[in-house]
């Protein structure tokens, strides 16, 4: 096959050639946009689930929705920031879509007026040397208070109101939510209570790993009720065949059913593998038209040495030799989750003496805890490979 016509593309946040199972999560944010603009409030809503999911892809798209409808858009990606970073990010975004409003540079609405103002105030506070103030004095009011919990929530009120005298909205889109202090998450909380209290468009769309809810709430008692929650997983059967078949139909090429199968069993549905395991399997094939089991068996064997090397091994080579025979003890329960007392017990010692490890290793991204006394890995197929790192040991 012309690598030049392969349609997969295995990749963060790349976007598929067929964004497939994910029609009521598009429909769901749909459905936000369209009470918005009559008015009407929703929640925010946070999506959850495992690395190679799709939830950044997810929310790209969804990004792009709202601003082909006109809303005034904010995307941030969390890694590890400090509280300053992560309110310059969301500055240098909003100021980005606020200058794309014409209409508001020409301050003739009030409220646009004031929205600015706002976010002026904002940046001079989170960024001093490289403010952008619209050619405005600023003034002390709103969002000045150099205190994230107090100055989001300002700034999403503002703009909030000179959204909807445009008849739109605002939205935050925030990846990888789950790495945000406490600090940052109250703040957020504390924005999307504030327009929800007063009825106003401000919404937050975020994604995390499957304890961000319990990080929430453990931030603002009331997260849970701020958010609705969405969890992001494996494809169905159905739809993960049409994320695999339809691009290369698209391409003009056919994957006979047992090639087919043999990818979706390999992939386990993940939107992630179904993309490595196609690209890799079209590179492999031999015809120009079709792909045969024996394409696949190459191809899935080929994508699967790449994850192993692109995905897992930089996970593995962050750990320290502890946190390394943690994984071990980890993977034996396959893809999990553990439990702590039992992953202890495996290496000879106490939940205590773990703890730092733990930590690290959490902290590092490798595993999460989904519930109270259990640790997970975040990758899905991560199991497996440490039990081959052993098996070849």
């Amino acid at each position: 096959m012309d690598p030049r016509r392969n349609p997969y593309s295995p990749g963060a946040g790349l976007p598929p050639a067929v964004l497939s199972g994910r029609d009521r999560d598009l429909a769901q944010f749909e459905i936000l946009v369209d009470r918005a603009q009559r008015g009407l409030t929703s929640r925010s809503i946070v999506f959850t689930g495992l690395r190679g999911v799709g939830k950044t892809v997810l929310l790209n798209e969804l990004a792009a929705t709202a601003r082909a409808r006109g809303w005034i858009v904010a995307q941030v990606e969390v890694e590890h920031t400090s509280v300053d970073e992560f309110a310059r990010s969301i500055s240098r975004q909003f100021t980005q879509a606020a200058r794309r409003r014409r209409g508001w540079l020409d301050k003739t609405k009030s409220h646009a007026i004031d929205a600015l103002r706002t976010l002026a105030a904002f940046n001079v506070t989170v960024q001093p040397d490289g403010a952008f103030t619209f050619g405005l004095n600023v003034e002390p009011g709103r969002a000045d208070s150099g205190a994230l919990q107090g100055d989001l929530p300002d700034l999403a009120e503002a703009l909030a109101e000179a959204a909807n005298e445009d008849g739109v909205g605002v939205v935050l889109f925030i990846d990888e939510m789950q790495e945000l202090d406490e600090i940052q998450m109250s703040a957020v909380c504390r924005a999307c209570h504030r327009a929800g209290q007063q009825q106003l468009p401000f919404y937050v769309v975020g994604a995390g790993l499957p304890n961000l809810a319990a990080a929430l709430a453990d931030a603002e008692s009331y997260a849970e009720r701020l958010f609705e929650y969405r969890e992001i997983d494996r494809l169905s059967d159905p739809a993960a065949r049409e994320a695999l078949v339809t691009p290369a139909a698209q391409a003009g090429a056919t994957i006979d059913g047992d090639a087919a199968t043999f990818i979706l069993d390999e992939s386990r549905g993940y939107p992630y593998f179904i993309q490595q395991f196609g690209k890799s399997t079209w590179d492999a094939a031999v015809n120009d038209d079709t792909i045969t089991f024996d394409d696949a068996v190459l191809g899935v064997a080929e994508g699967q040495a790449l994850l192993d090397v692109g995905l897992y091994r930089s996970r593995w080579e962050r750990a320290t030799p502890t946190e390394r025979a943690m994984l071990g003890a980890i993977a034996v329960d396959g893809e999990g989750p553990a439990a702590i007392g039992e992953v202890a017990s495996r290496l000879g010692k106490s939940t205590t003496a773990i703890s730092p490890a733990r930590a690290q290793l959490i902290s590092k991204g490798i595993i999460y805890a989904p519930e109270r006394g259990q640790i997970a890995f975040t990758v899905p197929g991560m199991a497996d490979y440490v039990r081959r790192l052993d098996n070849d040991a």
